[in-house]
């Protein structure tokens, strides 16, 4: 089975969490080696990771913590009290947090050195949380403050499922319904309802679908909700398919059912090869709906157009792009246009309104075609780089990621397309295969 055939489900029946997703995904196979390497790249620091086993109702899970310097316990596990963030859960701690707001940490991100695929997930994430945390106290979303998700703990959280979600090569992702429980729960700003505001805004925003329980507390925490509609690529299981692997991400609340959140690999029916092409031939180029979103503007500076297309890849757009075009009464002008999945349509289109001239655009669906691919490691005389590996009717090509040929070549003072290429050489006879 190809990575780009694996399809990622994660059952959240008691509720979903950032660090029981991060466990999950260790328990799935993503290295913690990895992890740790890429978690370094972030500048922040006064905390450290641990690893290690748990049982919920006899279940053996991988419980996963980020142990802070003034802290014995990493707050979201506990999966009960909080409101952007995740601390002990149940009552009310006034544990010192740093308050960030989303454009901090949208700077901070920016100038890490993640790969290029994390770093995009984890601003997706966040931004996720930061417009739900913007409509709930009708505040512009650079001013969002952060409390909990902004601290360190929730920090990592976000990144480091990103991360494991790279390593794993996961591409499709679909999410069950989301249990969650009753009551209120406490935040900065005092006792709030379950689930809280800004999880309500995102179910609402983003249609995750939620089934109350008789559990008292907060089940589904903020960053756990922010993950599940970011990462969501499918909105139903296919109607057949084999499990090919199981992880069990645990958390530190007791419920009566096992508190764990299950990630399984499903291979579907026709990856598995029972059904394939007219030539009796697997496809390998899989298929998928899209959204395509094009206004044509004669009156927006070239600055103001670089910087939608930055604002739009950062919200999650697949692409995005500037086409020259001629416009009415001889006007030279440019067509805006992006491509995007469709539960990011209605956001994206506000942002281009908000950031262009633009006073109207047209949007319709396509069908598109994409490659097999995985990423994998190529050792280099100068560190590990990540290379993109497509496959096309049994050929496969190689890609190194951008932002390794430009960590090699800044290390070797070599030009970026000696390194592009030094990196190529050394992917092609040593690739990593699946198990």
């Amino acid at each position: 089975m190809s990575k780009s055939d694996k399809l990622l489900y994660l059952e959240c029946y008691s509720g979903i969490s950032g660090d029981m997703t991060v466990g999950a995904l260790l328990d799935l196979g993503a290295r913690e080696e990895i992890l740790r390497r890429e978690l370094a790249k972030l500048p922040v620091a006064g905390y450290e990771l641990k690893v290690g086993r748990a049982k919920k109702c006899g279940i053996d899970a991988c419980d996963f913590d980020v142990i802070l310097q003034d802290e014995s316990s990493h707050g979201e596990h506990t999966h009960g009290h909080h409101h952007h963030g995740e601390h002990t859960h149940g009552d009310f701690h006034t544990h010192h947090h740093e308050h960030r707001t989303y454009g901090d940490i949208s700077r901070m991100l920016q100038e890490s050195c993640l790969e290029e695929p994390v770093l995009e997930m984890a601003k997706r994430i966040f931004r996720v949380v930061a417009e739900a945390e913007a409509k709930v106290h009708r505040m512009p979303l650079e001013e969002v403050h952060f409390h909990e998700v902004g601290a360190v703990d929730s920090i990592v959280d976000i990144v480091a499922a990103a991360v494991c979600l790279h390593d794993l090569g996961i591409s499709r992702v679909a999410v069950s319904v989301l249990h969650e429980g009753t009551g209120t729960t406490w935040c900065q700003h005092g006792r709030i309802p379950v689930p809280a505001p800004a999880v309500l805004e995102m179910m609402a925003r983003y249609e995750l679908p939620v089934k109350i329980t008789e559990n008292e507390g907060e089940m589904i925490t903020p960053t756990g909700a922010a993950i599940a509609a970011a990462l969501r690529t499918e909105v139903a299981l296919p109607e057949q398919f084999v499990v090919k692997k199981i992880g069990m991400g645990a958390g530190k609340k007791e419920f009566a059912q096992a508190n764990i959140l299950r990630a399984m690999i499903l291979e579907t029916k026709e990856s598995s090869g029972q059904e394939g092409s007219k030539e009796g031939r697997k496809e390998d180029t899989p298929k998928e709906s899209v959204w395509v979103l094009e206004t044509n503007v004669d009156d927006c500076t070239g600055e103001q157009l670089g910087y939608t297309i930055e604002q739009l890849m950062n919200a999650g757009a697949l692409d995005a792009g500037c086409f020259p075009v001629g416009m009415k009464k001889n006007r030279p002008g440019y067509m805006l246009q992006v491509i995007c999945r469709e539960d990011m349509r209605e956001s994206l289109e506000n942002l281009i309104f908000k950031e262009t001239t633009s006073i109207g655009l047209r949007r319709y669906q396509e069908s598109r075609r994409v490659l097999e691919r995985e990423f994998v490691d190529a050792d280099t005389p100068w560190g590990t780089a990540k290379v993109k590996v497509c496959s096309h009717h049994g050929e496969r090509y190689y890609y190194p990621e951008y932002s390794s040929v430009k960590e090699i070549s800044k290390k070797a003072g070599i030009s970026l397309k000696a390194a592009y290429d030094e990196i190529q050489k050394a992917a092609e006879p040593g690739e990593r295969t699946e198990e």
